[in-house]
């Protein structure tokens, strides 16, 4: 795989990346708003996490140049590049990585989580998009009756946001990890490859019989 150019980089996490999520999520976001706006029908505190986290992981791999590392990816990004945003994910990127990302995309929700014999809680939200950003923000990320609270809208734009400043850091270090971690990210399975990651303990549930299916492709 070619590497790729700086005007490749930025069509992709631009046009691709972004847009992609713009897509999903603020059209998501829009559709939830308007029915709880209706029908008085909260929905999408799952849904939103569920889109964003995997995204989230991708473009932390960009820094640490390492896609396999999911919770280091994701805490890795919080912490390095939203926080510049609002300096707060620093604080919690931890806390999201292993209770929320982990709970949303391993379970129904969060995990549960206890210190000191107390159980702290998570609580999202999804506020009126009509009100200010530093209105809505003063819901996101803080702590209330040990709570940690999120605000869904305002991490949807924290993140698009976000891959502007990724992509300046990119541009910028010619020594980053992008191009190591968008080539394995992009290297095509192969039978060989999943049947023998069985030595890093990794795939163990697949066995050659499953690839029968692949006769039918001609």
């Amino acid at each position: 795989m070619k590497k790729l150019s700086d005007d490749d980089i930025k069509n992709y996490l631009l046009n691709d990346i972004k847009q992609s999520i713009i897509n999903d999520c603020g059209t998501a976001l829009e559709a939830y708003w308007e029915k709880f706006s209706k029908d008085k029908i909260s929905a999408g505190f799952f849904a939103i996490p569920r889109l964003l986290f995997p995204e989230i992981d991708g473009l932390g791999s960009y820094i640490t140049g390492k896609p396999m590392c999911t919770g280091l990816n994701i805490k890795t990004y919080l912490e390095t590049i939203m926080c510049q945003i609002d300096i707060r994910y620093s604080s919690f990127s931890s806390f999201i990585a292993f209770i929320y990302r982990n709970g949303h995309l391993h379970q129904h929700q969060p995990k549960r989580f206890k210190y000191r014999g107390k159980e702290l809680g998570w609580w999202f939200s999804i506020n009126s998009p009509n009100n200010p950003i530093d209105i809505q923000r003063k819901y996101h990320l803080v702590i209330n009756k040990d709570i940690l609270m999120i605000d869904m809208n305002v991490f949807y734009l924290d993140v698009t946001n976000s891959i502007d400043i990724v992509l300046s850091i990119i541009l910028k270090n010619t020594e980053n990890k992008f191009q190591e971690a968008y080539k394995m990210q992009n290297k095509p399975l192969t039978k060989h490859a999943l049947l023998n990651s069985k030595k890093r303990n990794r795939c163990r549930y697949i066995f050659p019989k499953d690839f029968k299916f692949v006769e039918q492709f001609k």
